[in-house]
């Protein structure tokens, strides 16, 4: 059993907060540290009623063995590196930090103390990559697309949509290709936040493949998608509705594939948990924390120099 805390209670940390409740085989939720949130805030919700709040983050850690870091981006480093510097476990929400510079002292921190970090890229438990997952490393990968779309929200504009949502992508492309990136073209748009709010990366890496990569949080709907293309065979993604589809290129004729329906974010505490207890490193751990959020940057920073050159500023 893990003792495990949670640190920012909004939208998403209370999600993960019911599924870490009701996986009473692996976790024990001591409580919570939200230093905007008061106890009335919960006192009337029946869910939260015997939660227990910690007034200070050093409470917390002082009471658990793990914790969960669903705060808001820019905290991310300073509350990683105080539990790993205590000790305890750590899955943080992705991305890993807000600075690359952060990125690479929490990566050095992991490696001098042996420690136990998990990065919160949950796409690498989507059921319909899983289960595509033996045919995408047959044959030499070519070509990789995706178009990772949804409607404005406020929360998760304090970052760009490179950070919110196309380091998904950016984290799938690089689990696949272990190639360095060549070259990086990008396109980009701003409008209801400070940063880029629709982006098109366009990269080549060294081994040929070549890679295009959209995200946009001014939709309308939701879409992710993924499109694959290998020397064998053609495979598509649909991330959101959870299928699979196979093409063998000399036969032409397409495989659905059996996607199991399975709770993705209840996978990836199923991976922490087994990882943790067993003591080995987690299956997104701080290293590819560090390389989609390395990857990332290269696009943002284009992508806001783009913004820049256009607006005149």
């Amino acid at each position: 059993m893990i003792r495990i805390g949670i640190v920012g209670f909004g939208y998403l940390g209370r999600v993960h907060y019911g599924l870490l409740k009701d996986f009473c085989t692996h976790f024990e939720v001591v409580g919570i540290h939200d230093h905007s949130l008061m106890a009335k805030d919960l006192s009337s919700a029946e869910d939260f009623r015997n939660l227990s709040i910690f007034h200070s983050y050093q409470e917390l850690l002082d009471a658990v063995e793990a914790v969960a870091i669903i705060a808001s981006t820019p905290s991310h480093y300073q509350l990683a590196e105080k539990a790993l510097l205590l000790g305890k476990a750590v899955f943080v929400e992705k991305p890993m930090c807000a600075r690359l510079d952060e990125a690479i002292q929490l990566r050095t921190l992991v490696g001098e103390k042996k420690a136990f970090l998990q990065v919160g890229h949950v796409e690498r438990f989507n059921p319909a990559f899983r289960a595509a997952a033996s045919y995408i490393g047959e044959g030499k990968m070519l070509y990789f697309e995706s178009k990772r779309s949804a409607p404005f929200q406020q929360r998760g504009a304090d970052i760009s949509v490179v950070l919110d949502l196309m380091i998904h992508d950016i984290d799938l492309l690089l689990s696949i290709s272990h190639s360095r990136v060549r070259s990086v073209e990008v396109k980009a748009i701003r409008m209801h936040s400070q940063y880029a709010d629709k982006v098109r990366a366009e990269l080549l890496f060294e081994d040929g493949l070549h890679a295009i990569l959209f995200a946009s949080r001014l939709s309308a709907h939701k879409e992710r998608a993924i499109h694959l293309e290998s020397t064998t065979q053609l495979v598509k993604l649909d991330l959101l509705q959870k299928t699979a589809l196979v093409e063998a290129l000399h036969e032409k004729d397409e495989k659905v594939l059996e996607v199991l329906p399975t709770n993705a974010l209840l996978e990836q505490w199923q991976n922490f948990a087994d990882a943790l207890l067993a003591k080995r490193p987690p299956l997104v751990g701080v290293e590819a924390g560090y390389a989609a959020l390395d990857l990332a940057y290269q696009i943002d920073e284009l992508a806001t120099a783009m913004i820049s050159q256009n607006s005149g500023q």
